[in-house]
């Protein structure tokens, strides 16, 4: 009988992800260094391997445009601490005019596992963001909307059931299973066989070379049409260069305050109303003029309006698309919706953290908003090289779950790291943060994490209010 891989080191991290998306120890511009191990923050899994292995990879990549642009090499340092704590749970580390800002209203619950008939855990996505999905959830469950009222009803339910129920009504929620029971699973086993970042050629077209610029992403225009966190923040990590960053929203599908603080930076923000005609051709306009675009709605949302990655690649032969997802681009839950618990719940890690009885979030609370950043925006970067070289248009796609499944597959703690754990969360580094004036007064936020030796990252604006800007591209 085989013995199991060793434990990754968060070196070993940085070359798995390298190598899935699609770059090999030639295309390195410099050195890259990891300092610092886990554990970080007090939990049974290698959080700090994942994030710090994920963002040297996005850094590589950054110094490898930049050698291909005629910059010259770099090398890049990653601090491990840093890349958990604010790495993982940026919005949990915002203040504004000297007062901590928390991420949701005080009072509220965001989440929470509640116990079925058949003793099964069931998380339900319990919001008051996004109304729609708390009316949705009541409505399935015939209740109120207090915690107690929603505990009484699911204890109504079989656990499995109640997941189906709640698929149908487009709620959000999902039993809390075991990582066997996922791997069982269709939807798991489709992800399990696919990297935790897919970078796939959909089109050709000609090289498209990157010219020589003062910043390695000066001049790459991204298209941002994400919400919530995880598409936002990958464009805000490709902001940290110099990307020409064009955030589009509906105004009836607005971020709150904090989300948009978090992860606005180096954006320029403006109204595009995707039900309106006059819009939708202003924004297959912006296609034209795109490098990147970037989006996280429901897989199917954007292909229904026109929008999907094979359409745009024949609008902008070129273009480099990237997904941001919950389950994934294909299987049978491939168009269920989700949010960064859903990933955590549904694969085995709460289970893994707590128990079957009591499952539990990742310590960070955040783990998959900002990992699939860090990996999405690699891909990305990894494409441009592509692009440049060979030509083509490509399709960068991740999804929440497949990133908690990316970080149990670097397998637990060792039982001598687990009991060196900190029993409490860590406190963000003072000098991990940066101070910017802002039209939301001054903000105090994380700074920009992986370290470069000559083009050290840095946000050209602070994040704005939606609408402040035209949906036009600069120059």
């Amino acid at each position: 009988m085989s013995s199991p891989p060793p434990p990754a080191t968060p070196l070993a991290v940085f070359d798995k992800v390298w190598s899935e998306i699609g770059l090999g120890p030639a295309d390195r511009a410099g050195s890259v260094a990891i300092l610092g191990d886990d554990p970080v923050v007090p939990g049974r899994h290698r959080f700090g391997a994942a994030s710090a292995g994920a963002l040297a990879a996005q850094g590589a990549a950054v110094a490898a445009v930049w050698k291909l642009r005629g910059g010259g090499g770099q090398d890049v340092a990653v601090d491990l601490r840093q890349a958990v704590v604010p790495g993982l749970q940026t919005i949990a580390h915002l203040y504004q005019n000297g007062h901590y800002l928390p991420p949701h209203p005080p009072g509220t619950d965001f989440i929470g596992f509640f116990r079925t008939r058949d003793e099964r855990q069931i998380f339900l996505l319990r919001t008051t963001v996004y109304p729609e999905l708390m009316t949705r959830l009541v409505n399935v469950l015939d209740c109120g909307y207090a915690p107690e009222a929603m505990a009484r009803a699911a204890a109504r339910w079989n656990a499995f059931e109640l997941e189906e129920a709640l698929a149908g009504a487009r709620a959000v929620g999902v039993v809390a299973r075991t990582r066997t029971e996922w791997l069982a699973h269709a939807q798991g086993q489709w992800l399990a066989a696919r990297p935790a970042v897919e970078v796939e050629k959909i089109g050709d077209s000609a090289p498209e070379p990157l010219a020589p610029a003062l910043r390695p992403l000066a001049g790459v225009r991204v298209l941002d049409c994400t919400h919530v966190l995880a598409g936002p923040a990958t464009a805000r990590v490709l902001a940290e260069q110099g990307a020409d960053v064009l955030h589009v929203a509906p105004p009836w599908r607005l971020d709150s305050h904090p989300m948009l603080m978090d992860t606005g930076f180096g954006k320029r923000n403006a109204l595009v109303d995707f039900s309106q005609a006059d819009d939708v051709q202003r924004l297959r306009e912006l296609v034209q003029g795109a490098d990147l675009l970037v989006q996280s709605w429901r897989p199917g949302a954007l292909e229904r309006a026109g929008f999907g990655p094979e359409e745009i690649a024949r609008q902008r032969p070129g273009i480099v698309y990237v997904s941001v997802s919950c389950y994934g681009s294909g299987g049978p839950w491939r168009e269920r919706g989700g949010f960064e618990p859903i990933g955590q719940t549904v694969c085995g890690l709460a289970i893994d953290e707590g128990s079957a009885a009591a499952p539990r979030l990742a310590p960070t609370g955040t783990l998959n908003d900002y990992l699939a950043p860090y990996l999405a925006s690699a891909g990305a970067l990894a494409a441009l090289i592509r692009r440049a070289r060979e030509g083509g248009s490509y399709h960068v796609k991740v999804s929440l779950t497949r990133c908690s499944m990316f970080l149990q597959e670097l397998g637990p703690l060792a039982a001598a790291q687990e009991a060196a754990s900190p029993s409490t969360m860590p406190a963000a580094a003072p000098e991990h943060f940066i101070t910017m004036a802002s039209p939301y007064g001054e903000l105090r936020v994380p700074a920009p994490i992986v370290r470069y030796s000559r083009t050290p990252g840095y946000w050209s604006c602070p994040p704005g209010p939606p609408g402040q800007d035209e949906p036009a591209w600069q120059g």
